[in-house]
């Protein structure tokens, strides 16, 4: 945090970290077993064998927890697909699908999906780094246990061509809210695709942004390498990352101050007021109120109170701490009420 005064005259403090716009990196990497048909065409005895085989290789790397899809409920599937810990492919095969979870969720590794195992890692802030050590170590033990299908020219082999050769896709969650209002997303977006990158929204391929968040990852797998890989992707976010905080800095100058504190302000008038909001408006206002809290236009008590209202504020987490099903309208009404309940005394100034 700065602290800044603009044209004019006012003083704000600024955030001009990295955490401000990075949310979360993510490593994950397919793979299937060698001599083995791809899950399309699965052998049903084999995949359930491969369920145990998966776990016993972690569970001694951590604390894990397999979930078959057989043995859980539909609403509890679609809150972990929520928490991007499974897919909706992996929901899709109740008889042999399953997703085997660290106690932290920050590793899941998803049993016949569209591969025979897909091994993810997420951490907070910008650690693609992190992130590939840790699925490396699972990667490398797996591989020992199950012999993967590799192709001395190829590389890694897939159900899907675009995840043929190393597997892997880097990918970073970003907050952009000021290249977003400010109309400067669309060059961004182009340019990221020029360097063989690929931008996607909250929920990954063929979704779009929520709450102002996109997902820069890599579009290709095949002829480099996984570091490089993973260079490019951080080279393209931390000039991503430059790019928004001078956006943001612009807003809070003499001539987009107020209309910036007009669109805070509004947002959290209608957080706080609201009667009904559904989950597309609660992720747009949250993101401006988040974005005023980055800039000093307004201080709460508890500035992180956002970030976990948006955490839980899909409709069936909101379900889950309701304890039951809900309608739309039920839904929407409760999200008001939640809000209301959270922010009414959390704000300073």
């Amino acid at each position: 945090m700065i602290l800044i005064e603009n044209s004019l005259g006012v003083q704000k403090m600024f955030d001009n970290t990295l955490d401000s716009v990075v949310v979360s990196s993510r490593i994950r990497v397919a793979r299937n077993v060698a001599g083995r048909n791809f899950t399309q065409n699965f052998d049903p005895e084999f995949s359930l064998n491969l369920i145990n085989k998966v776990a016993d290789t972690v569970m001694p790397l951590g604390k894990y927890k397999v979930y078959r899809m057989s043995a859980i409920s539909d609403f509890d599937s679609e809150l972990m697909c929520a928490k991007h810990l499974i897919s909706k492919e992996l929901i899709k095969n109740k008889e042999t699908g399953a997703s085997i979870i660290r106690e932290d969720e920050a590793v899941s590794i998803m049993v016949n999906e569209e591969d025979h195992i897909r091994e993810q890692c997420i951490l907070k802030g910008l650690n693609l780094d992190g992130a590939f050590r840790l699925i490396s170590e699972i990667d490398d033990e797996l591989d020992a246990n199950l012999d993967f299908a590799y192709d001395e020219k190829f590389g890694y082999l897939t159900s899907c061509l675009t995840n043929t050769g190393t597997g892997l896709r880097a990918s970073v969650m970003m907050f952009l809210p000021a290249l977003t209002i400010n109309s400067k997303i669309d060059s961004i977006i182009k340019a990221v695709k020029e360097k063989g990158l690929t931008v996607r929204g909250v929920l990954g391929e063929g979704s779009f942004p929520l709450g102002y968040m996109y997902q820069i990852s890599n579009a290709v797998t095949i002829g480099v390498s996984e570091r490089e890989i993973i260079a490019n992707v951080k080279t393209a976010v931390l000039k991503i990352v430059e790019m928004e905080l001078t956006e943001r800095k612009k807003m809070i100058d003499k001539f987009q101050y107020v209309a910036t504190t007009d669109i805070v302000w509004r947002a959290w008038g209608i957080l706080t007021n609201c009667y009904t909001i559904d989950y597309t408006e609660f992720m747009k206002l949250a993101g401006e109120v988040k974005l005023g809290i980055s800039l000093g236009i307004i201080v709460l008590n508890d500035n992180k109170i956002i970030d976990r209202l948006i955490e839980y504020g899909s409709d069936l987490a909101l379900m889950k701490i309701k304890g039951k099903m809900m309608t739309i309208e039920e839904t929407a009404k409760f999200r008001a009420e939640n809000l209301y309940k959270q922010l009414k005394n959390n704000r300073i100034k």
